[in-house]
């Protein structure tokens, strides 16, 4: 299994529009230390499966009959924005598995163009090709979903946005041993309110009690980036563009 990171910011993410921090500065001057809307694409026995679309440029970066589907943990727009422009294309239908969420997004539901939208529940595992996937329940402000990827032996979380884990979510991810976490920290420790995202404190724990073989943290923010390039101990920062391979 591949994982490769096509964003790993948040909303928040440098550089903010109209912010003169180090980290907002430094991704100015040098583009390669910015970061797009956290996004991932997943490939495995010749499946490429995108999770989360925010980025605006996918109708670019994934002609038609590249993707075999795509994974949206929910409907903010920093998620969801991209398939804005997708649903137009002419290519063969796009399934796009998601949350239930009556709000959705915008009109994206109603007018689905050639996507094809399908809700899944958390803990109702579904197959795609060879791989197994299990949707996860995660905490945010909006329903929200994780997904885990099972392969053979091998195991990813995908687990953003969120604050915290629900015991049924923890229950599903200690199942068995897990390669890969990639986990939601969008804010350095000690932030008053950190509002729907953990911050690195809560990060730790968290990948504490799970104790992945490897974890990445995404959905990050400005603040986080100046708090700290690139990692903090033993927590590793996901990259733009990087790529996790899991060997099979």
């Amino acid at each position: 299994m591949r994982l490769t990171f096509l964003g790993t910011g948040g909303v928040w993410a440098a550089p903010v529009h109209g912010c003169a921090c180090r980290a907002c500065d430094a991704a100015r001057a040098d583009p390669s230390r910015a970061r797009a809307p956290a996004s991932a694409l997943l490939e495995v026995a010749g499946l490429r499966l995108l999770i989360d679309a925010g980025r605006t440029d996918l109708v670019e970066r994934f002609p038609p009959g590249s993707l075999d589907g795509v994974l949206l943990t929910h409907f903010h727009a920093d998620h969801c924005l991209g398939l804005t422009l997708m649903r137009w294309s002419l290519a063969e239908p796009l399934p796009v598995w998601h949350p239930h969420d009556s709000r959705g997004y915008d009109d994206l539901t109603k007018h689905p163009g050639r996507l094809r939208f399908q809700t899944c529940a958390a803990g109702d595992a579904f197959c795609i090709g060879p791989v197994t996937i299990t949707p996860v329940a995660l905490i945010h402000s909006r329903p929200t979903l994780g997904w885990v990827f099972a392969h053979g032996a091998r195991r990813i979380a995908y687990l953003s946005d969120t604050r915290g884990l629900p015991d049924d979510t923890y229950a599903i991810l200690d199942d068995s041993p897990i390669d890969l976490v990639v986990l939601d920290c969008a804010y350095p420790p000690g932030v008053p309110d950190p509002r729907n995202h953990n911050d690195l404190d809560e990060a730790s724990e968290i990948l504490a009690q799970l104790a992945p073989r490897q974890a990445r943290l995404t959905h990050m923010n400005h603040d986080l980036d100046e708090y700290s390039a690139g990692s903090t101990g033993s927590l590793c920062f996901a990259n733009e563009e990087e790529t996790v391979v899991i060997d099979e």
